[in-house]
């Protein structure tokens, strides 16, 4: 098997794994229990740091999906909610539902910050406690990446922000990492695309079409509240259902350990 076909079948298979696993949760994702080893436990330090952000706030972190040295979490902070110091990998977030946060890091406590909704960001590793001083709840899906900063090359003719800029728009794209939303009206349709390893979050869903390079079709039901994990692959991807399909795809260009 070579290494297109490799791919192919691997996302393929990462995709209904991770369906499948939706599916049997009914939309119900289990965190870890504290003192629960991850795999940014294991591959992220930040100096200093009291723990893992799901270990010191489990009520206020949880993991939708962990693999590949990326993970998905939502965040949820009702107003007034606090966490104790801990630790985060270099990230990627998406603002759900926006609120007012003050951070304290290990160097004493910054400006409370406005979080808006539908905000996207890339940011380094640190370690702070954080309180959501504003009167509304905050929900953020953050994607952290437990791996070195040693970037791999883009394959720019190949780009699904080239080959189809009216569905893949660019958000962020810092250190490796890049936050694109995707839209896909009823009946939208896009050419061959390439994706290095990459976490889906669905905000809205429908049903789209995948198709490999070698022409194998793949027909999935996206809901919204979905959260993937997918390894590096080709494809095209039509919108088969007849409801828009809306997501945020953070790629990771960072190449494995």
């Amino acid at each position: 098997m070579n290494q297109n076909n490799f791919s192919q079948a691997l996302l393929a298979f990462g995709i209904s794994c991770a369906l499948a696993a939706c599916q049997a949760g009914a939309s119900k994702t289990e965190a870890p229990s504290p003192g629960t080893t991850t795999s940014l436990q294991k591959d992220t330090t930040v100096p200093g740091a009291v723990m893992d952000a799901v270990t010191a706030a489990p009520n206020l972190y949880r993991v939708l999906s962990d693999s590949l040295g990326i993970r998905i979490v939502s965040v949820n902070y009702g107003p007034g909610d606090s966490s104790a110091m801990h630790a985060h990998p270099d990230n990627a977030l998406y603002v759900l539902k926006g609120s007012t946060v003050a951070f304290t890091t290990q160097e004493g406590r910054s400006p409370a910050r406005e979080f808006k909704t539908g905000m996207t960001a890339v940011r380094g590793a640190e370690a702070h406690s954080a309180k959501n001083t504003g009167t509304r709840p905050l929900q953020v899906i953050l994607v952290e990446v437990a791996r070195p900063m040693n970037t791999g090359p883009r394959d720019e003719a190949m780009d699904a922000t080239k080959v189809a800029p009216n569905l893949y728009k660019v958000k962020s794209d810092s250190a490796g990492i890049r936050v694109l939303e995707i839209n896909y009206a009823p009946g939208q349709s896009s050419a061959l695309h390439a994706h290095p390893d990459a976490a889906l979050y669905v905000l809205e869903g429908s049903t789209s079409e995948f198709t490999g390079e070698d022409g194998r079709k793949q027909t999935m039901t996206l809901k919204a509240g979905m959260a993937l994990i997918m390894p590096a692959g080709v494809h095209s991807v039509k919108n088969v259902g007849a409801t828009a399909t809306k997501a945020i795809l953070v790629e990771v260009y960072r190449q494995r350990q």
